[in-house]
C-alpha cells in the first residue's frame, strides 16, 4: 500500500514510511519471510522515484550541489570492484549474488536516500514531519535497546552485557555510533527551539538517549558524542562546553561503575595498551603496510575484509585507513571531500537562514557531521544503512531547506526593491 501510495499519489509518503524503519534492522527481518521482504528498502524506493517521474502531486527530480558528485563516486567505486576483483582472482562483479557487487549497491542506497528526500521533501512542514519520525525511531530504537539490557547485570563490565539492539549487524559500536549522531543532532534543534515544552521534550529524549549511549560501551562513540558537543558549545552554546569540562572532570563521580570500568580498560595496570586496544593499533600497522604496497589506488573497493590479513578480523578499525587500503589516496581524497562538502551544506543553511527552524536544522546536521567523522576513526561507521540513514536523509533536508531559505531571502529582497522603487525621488521615505 505503501509502495502504490508513493508510485501513484504521493512519493514524500513513501519517505515517511520508509525512513523511520531503517534503523530498525531487526524489526525488517521480519519481512523478509515475505514475499519480496527483502527487498523492501529498494521496492520503496523504487516507488518514490516512480512518483516523481508521474509528477503526480508537481515533485521532480532536484539539481543538487552533489548530484554530478555522488554519479562520478558511484562510477569510480564500480571501477575500483573490477580492480579489486582482479586484485582477489575473483570473477568480474557483473553478479547480484556477488557479495562485493551487493555490498557497492547497497553502499549506494545512502545516497539515493539522500536524492529522493531532496527531491521529494518540498517544504518546511514536509522536512519538520520528517524529522519528528525520525525522532519517534530514534525513541523505539532506544526502547527496544533498553528493554533487551535493562534485566541484565550491569554492575561491571564484560562484554556480554553488550548488545546492537534493533541495529542488528552494525553491532554495538554502531549502535552506539547512530546515538552519539543523532543526540548532537537533537542539540542543534535544542539550540533554537523557544517553547518550553518541547525543549523539555528534546532534553528527555536526550536523556534517555545518553542513558542508551552509555551502555553501548563503546569508547570511539564517546569520544564522538563529546567532540561534535564541544563543536556545537564553540559555534553556538558556550554552556556545552561547560558540561564537557565538568564531566572530563568528574566522569568518575557521575559515571556507573561499568561504563568507568569500559573507559579505564584502555590500559593495563602497566600502562600497556589491554588486548583489545593493542589488536587495533596490531591492525593500523597491517593496513599502513598494505597501502604503501598500493598507494594510488588501493587493493579494490570491499577487498581487506577477503584478505585475511590480521586473525579474524575483516575490518582496520578505522575507516580512514579502510579507504587508504582500499581505494589509495584518489580515494581517501574523495572521501574527504565528501565529508566536507556535506558538512559545509548544513553550516551554510545554519548561517544563511532566517527561519529558525532551518538555522536549526543547518547547525544540528553540521555537528552530526563533526561526530560522523570522529566515529569513523575508530571503525567502520559510515557504510552501514542502519547508522548513517538518518545522515543522509538529513542531509536531503538540509539541501532543501537551502534552496527554501534562498527563494525565501530573494522574495524578501524583491519586496524591497519593489518597495523602495515606489517612493519618488526626494520623498522623505527615502532617506
Amino acid at each position: 500500500m505503501a509502495f502504490l501510495v508513493a508510485a501513484f499519489w504521493r512519493p514524500r509518503y513513501g519517505l515517511y514510511f520508509l525512513i523511520p524503519l531503517l534503523p530498525l534492522q531487526t524489526v525488517r527481518y521480519r519481512l523478509h519471510e515475505l514475499p519480496l521482504g527483502e527487498k523492501f528498502v529498494d521496492i520503496m524506493l523504487l516507488g518514490v522515484i516512480l512518483g516523481m517521474i508521474f509528477r503526480r502531486d508537481g515533485t521532480s527530480f532536484l539539481k543538487t550541489p552533489l548530484n554530478r558528485f555522488i554519479a562520478i563516486l558511484a562510477a569510480f567505486l564500480y571501477i575500483s570492484l573490477w580492480h579489486g576483483s582482479f586484485y582477489l582472482g575473483e570473477p568480474a562483479p557483473l553478479n547480484l549474488q556477488d557479495p562485493r557487487f551487493s555490498d557497492w549497491k547497497n553502499y549506494l542506497v545512502m545516497p539515493l536516500v539522500f536524492f529522493v528526500v531532496a527531491s521529494a521533501i518540498r517544504e518546511v512542514r514536509h522536512i519538520k514531519i520528517l524529522v519528528l519520525l525520525m525522532v519517534a525511531s530514534f525513541l523505539l530504537v532506544n526502547r527496544s535497546f533498553y528493554n533487551t539490557i535493562k534485566d541484565r547485570n550491569l554492575t561491571h563490565f564484560t562484554y556480554d552485557v553488550r548488545d546492537a539492539g534493533p541495529l542488528g549487524y552494525a553491532g554495538d559500536n554502531g549502535l552506539g555510533a547512530f546515538e552519539a549522531e543523532f543526540l548532537v543532532f537533537l542539540l542543534g534543534l535544542y539550540a533554537f527551539d523557544k517553547k518550553k515544552l518541547s525543549k523539555l521534550a528534546i532534553l528527555a529524549m536526550c536523556a534517555f538517549g545518553g542513558y542508551c549511549l552509555m551502555y553501548t560501551f563503546s569508547r570511539g562513540a564517546y569520544i564522538a558524542f563529546l567532540v561534535g558537543l564541544g563543536f556545537l558549545g564553540v559555534v553556538k552554546q558556550r554552556k556545552w562546553l561547560l558540561v564537557m569540562l565538568v564531566g572530563l572532570i568528574g566522569w568518575q563521580v557521575f559515571l556507573p561503575n561499568s561504563v568507568q570500568e569500559r573507559i579505564t580498560m584502555t590500559y593495563t595496570e602497566e600502562g600497556e595498551l589491554e588486548s583489545s586496544a593493542q589488536t587495533r593499533v596490531q591492525l593500523w600497522e597491517d593496513a599502513m603496510q598494505l597501502f604503501r604496497q598500493n598507494p594510488i589506488l588501493g587493493t579494490g573497493f570491499n577487498t581487506y575484509s577477503y584478505l585475511g590479513r590480521t586473525e579474524k578480523y575483516r575490518d582496520t578499525h578505522n575507516y580512514y585507513l579502510k579507504v587508504l587500503v582500499e581505494t589509495g589516496i584518489v580515494g581517501l581524497l574523495v572521501f574527504l571531500w565528501l565529508l566536507w562538502r556535506m558538512f559545509h551544506l548544513g553550516f551554510r543553511l545554519f548561517q544563511t537562514a532566517e527561519d529558525p527552524f532551518l538555522r536549526s536544522l543547518g547547525l544540528g546536521f553540521a555537528v552530526m557531521m563533526v561526530c560522523a567523522v570522529a566515529v569513523n576513526l575508530f571503525g567502520d561507521r559510515w557504510t552501514f544503512l542502519q547508522v548513517n540513514c538518518f545522515l543522509w536523509a538529513l542531509l536531503g533536508c538540509v539541501v532543501r531547506g537551502q534552496l527554501i531559505a534562498d527563494s525565501t531571502r530573494r522574495g524578501s529582497e524583491a519586496v524591497v526593491a519593489v518597495g523602495s522603487a515606489a517612493i519618488p525621488e526626494g520623498h522623505p521615505g527615502l532617506a
